[in-house]
Order: C-alpha cells, then sequence, then structure tokens
C-alpha cells in the first residue's frame, strides 16, 4: 500500500505526540524524599523535623545492620535537618537521636520516622519528627514520653490504680511549647507513662484525701504539692524519668 505525502506527515505527527507523555511520566519524580525525589540507589536520604515543623541541625542519624551486632554507619544532619549516607550491601535500619539541654540537664531522645521498615542498597527515604508522646515502631520499643515509677511507703497499702494524679506544666515542655495538664491513673499500680518531658506540678488524691510524694529512695519530707523533674538517667532503674515514693493516711 503507497501513502500520499500528507498521510506520511499526519502519521509521524500522531506518533511523536503519542511518545511525548511517556518520556515526561518516565522524568516525573515522587515526593517522599526532601528535595521531592523518591529513592536513590545506595543511598538514605531524608530530613528531621521538630513538632512544629522547624528543621534539626546536628541531629544523629545511626543507619544500622540488622543482623551484625555494632554494625553501623552514622552521620548529622545539616543545617536545613537533611542527611545522605550512602549504604553498602546488606540489611539496615535508619535511627535518629537529639540531645537536648534542657533545666540544667541533657536528655537523649529517639526521633519518629515515617516509615520503620528495613532497607538494603536498593536505597531509601527515612524522615523523622521529634514527638514527645507516642509508641516507637519496632524495632525500638517503649514510648516517647517521659516514665514515672511509684513505689508505697512501707506499711502504705492502697489500690495504687485508684489514685488520681494530676501533672500541671511549669513552663514550657523540653521542646519549647506549652504543655497542658494532665490528668491520669497508674494502671499497672506502678507506673505513669508517656508523660511529655518538662517541669510539673504534681498532685495526687485517693478517696478524696490527699496523697504525698517524696523522691525515692531517699529521706526527703513527704509533700502534697511535689515538683516533679525527670532525670536523663537513674542507674540501673529507667531513662527519662522520675522515681518516686507516696503516702497517704487514712
Amino acid at each position: 500500500m503507497e501513502y500520499t505525502k500528507k498521510q506520511c506527515t499526519l502519521g509521524i505527527t500522531l506518533l511523536a505526540l503519542s511518545v511525548i507523555p511517556l518520556l515526561h511520566s518516565g522524568c516525573t519524580k515522587t515526593k517522599d524524599g526532601p528535595d521531592g525525589d523518591g529513592p536513590r540507589m545506595g543511598y538514605v536520604t531524608g530530613i528531621v523535623k521538630d513538632g512544629a515543623g522547624k528543621p534539626l541541625e546536628g541531629t544523629h542519624i545511626i543507619i544500622d545492620h540488622s543482623i551484625f551486632f555494632n554494625a553501623n554507619i552514622t552521620t548529622r544532619t545539616n543545617g536545613e535537618g537533611k542527611y545522605a549516607i550512602n549504604v553498602p550491601t546488606g540489611s539496615w535500619y535508619a535511627f535518629a537521636k537529639r540531645a537536648v539541654a534542657y533545666n540544667g540537664k541533657t536528655y537523649s531522645f529517639y526521633l519518629h520516622p515515617d516509615n520503620p521498615t528495613g532497607f538494603g542498597d536498593e536505597g531509601a527515604v527515612r524522615n523523622f519528627v521529634w514527638k514527645l508522646t507516642g509508641t516507637m515502631p519496632e524495632p525500638l520499643s517503649g514510648h516517647y514520653g517521659g516514665l514515672v515509677t511509684l513505689d508505697n511507703f512501707p506499711g502504705v497499702y492502697i489500690e495504687a490504680t485508684e489514685i488520681d494524679f494530676l501533672l500541671t506544666p511549669i513552663g514550657p515542655l523540653i521542646d519549647g511549647s506549652q504543655g497542658e495538664a494532665i490528668r491520669l491513673k497508674a494502671e499497672d499500680a506502678h507506673t505513669l507513662r508517656d508523660i511529655p518531658i518538662g517541669r510539673y506540678r504534681l498532685t495526687g488524691t485517693y478517696n478524696g484525701k490527699p496523697v504525698t510524694f517524696r523522691r525515692w529512695n531517699s529521706e526527703d519530707p513527704f509533700v502534697a504539692d511535689y515538683e516533679l523533674n525527670f532525670e536523663p538517667q537513674i542507674a540501673a532503674h529507667c531513662d527519662n524519668c522520675s522515681a518516686l515514693e507516696y503516702y497517704w493516711e487514712p
């Protein structure tokens, strides 16, 4: 079959128009990376921000091998909160840790990943945000918030699960935000969990009467209006926590 010059020109034009969208779609970038791009072969990249969306410079990034102990690669975020690390063949997890000075002490926190799953040398994007509360995803465990452990004064036997606790913030929380009063009970009778790190005025009642508190394993006086401060670590006990002893008189 023979074609006229006009028919050939029309066919070439239609073919070109059909190819252009394919070329364009092949160049389109995904938006999961810090610069709007997707994973890069052999690299893990990302951005770290606080709860208000501000980039966090100097955050410690740890790319840890999922099998071999103490086999990791580290870096820190730049002024824009971004990082990029070359990863060799293997199976890896990404973590972000931040050290924060507050009230004369330095605390260390794991930050929350947008994707906690592992990856290999195909590359990955792992962004992080600093959360004051919430459950850590595997392979981590525990909570982002602080822990308060409770112990009764010898001879005081009450239903600790029925103590009504009220924590009222004294000044800003550790990230500079304004906290809110927290009412809660010790569901396991021994701990108050996942509390945003800050300074608090702690009060409690049981059967309508005040419960008094002091530092655990101390000779401090018991007080009904207790200033609660968290410790970065109580040796052989807990991290980012406060250990208290309580007393109640019928």
